[in-house]
């Protein structure tokens, strides 16, 4: 009989916490949120280098997807946050390609932005630092569990590289992955000569003419451009020409800048340019380019003409003449220069004022190679370093030593 009593009260009890539990279950609602930072990729690749890439829009709305079947289609939401600015590639299909790509992917998973946006991240408590601090390769994923009238979240990082899109989705999506992919791989225009940055430490350059033609017709009023390699070592060969085999060297965000200074401050930015640049020699056996000084700031010069005397001491090297039209150069004068706004900061500093031509150097680069049909480029004869005798020398000796260890 004890037995048999023990038996049915842990029957009685078993039935009572299944009641239980199924009541609890009943009154907790579970709902997720997911944030991203607005810098993803559309799909899992980089345009540009065709490189995988984690984290993308395609994988989010997947993972959205699939969370709304476990947790049900009205209760899994997802914000993206416009914190940050999107990668190159990225950014290029965007204002060139489609315009309209990276939202439909996201209206496709449900994303919300604006306002809509701002009132979830409030009512999931999500602080503005916890989404601040997130790396590239990260989401916030944010619970939310209310219970008997009371609320609690749950904030997590959740480490997005090996966060793929679901076969659906992509095969969903692929004509217009494939229309991406075109868009990058076709040839925009045509290059008739080889370019290479080695010809930029040493003088005029037809690498650096190609980027002083596109400075000038974006800045159609500027005077003066000036132009440094955004890499030590490159080199375009003739023939096709894309925008990743350009574009890949622009790692850095930069606008393009107009600044208007008189003659005798252009003196005294190109006396410091080329003090810096290059060393004071005494024959042909002398250094000639300080490789101390990083490569982005080897500037060359267009659109005057002058003389830099390298046996001349710091601060007295340069001779400027006339512009490239002819005219005499005016010391009290004034004259507008073209360049990137990360040189134009030693010009700040001499408190003159920046003017921005174009708000990203890259796009505008892309948008201007697109338009042309040929690139002709040519080293111009603007300028010079000498004794030239001696320079020569060195630059062949130097062309080696630097490049060809």
């Amino acid at each position: 009989m004890r037995n048999i009593a023990r038996t049915s009260k842990q029957f009685i009890l078993f039935w009572v916490t299944i009641l239980i539990t199924a009541s609890y279950a009943a009154a907790q609602h579970h709902t997720r949120l997911i944030v991203t930072c607005g810098n993803s990729y559309t799909f899992p690749f980089d345009p540009l280098t065709n490189r995988y890439c984690s984290g993308s829009l395609l994988a989010a709305a997947s993972f959205a997807e699939q969370w709304k079947k476990e947790l049900g289609a009205n209760n899994v939401y997802w914000v993206d946050i416009p914190l940050r600015k999107l990668p190159l590639g990225e950014a290029v299909y965007h204002h060139l390609g489609d315009s309209t790509l990276r939202q439909r992917v996201m209206q496709h998973g449900g994303c919300l932005t604006g306002p809509s946006g701002d009132s979830l991240l409030t009512r999931f408590r999500v602080e503005q630092t916890a989404v601040d601090s997130l790396d590239d390769t990260e989401w916030l994923i944010v619970d939310r569990y209310e219970v008997g009238g009371e609320t609690a979240t749950q904030a997590k990082r959740y480490d997005n590289r090996n966060a793929r899109p679901s076969q659906e989705a992509e095969n969903q999506w692929r004509t217009e992955e494939q229309q991406v992919r075109a868009f990058f791989a076709a040839p925009v225009t045509q290059l008739d000569t080889t370019i290479t940055t080695r010809d930029c430490f040493f003088g005029p350059s037809t690498f650096a003419e190609l980027f002083h033609r596109f400075q000038f017709e974006t800045a159609p009023k500027a005077d003066i451009s000036l132009f440094a390699p955004p890499v030590m070592d490159a080199a375009l060969p003739a023939g096709e020409v894309r925008l990743g085999d350009i574009l890949r060297w622009f790692r850095y965000d930069n606008r393009l800048v107009t600044v208007r200074l008189s003659g005798e401050q252009l003196q005294q930015f190109l006396e410091k340019l080329f003090g810096m640049r290059y060393f004071r020699i005494s024959g042909p056996e002398s250094d000639l380019v300080r490789l101390k000084v990083p490569y982005y700031l080897h500037d060359d010069v267009t659109g005057i003409r002058f003389r830099v005397d390298l046996t001349a001491r710091y601060g007295h090297r340069v001779t400027i003449y006339e512009d490239e039209q002819g005219n005499a150069f005016q010391p009290k004068g004034e004259y507008t220069v073209v360049l990137n706004s990360f040189r134009a900061r030693d010009l700040e500093q001499m408190g003159l004022a920046v003017q921005t031509a174009a708000e990203d150097y890259r796009l505008a680069l892309a948008a201007w190679l697109m338009q042309q049909e040929w690139l002709r480029p040519r080293a111009r004869d603007n300028w010079s370093a000498g004794p030239e005798r001696w320079v020569r020398a060195i630059a062949e000796r130097e062309r080696r030593t630097i490049f060809q260890p």
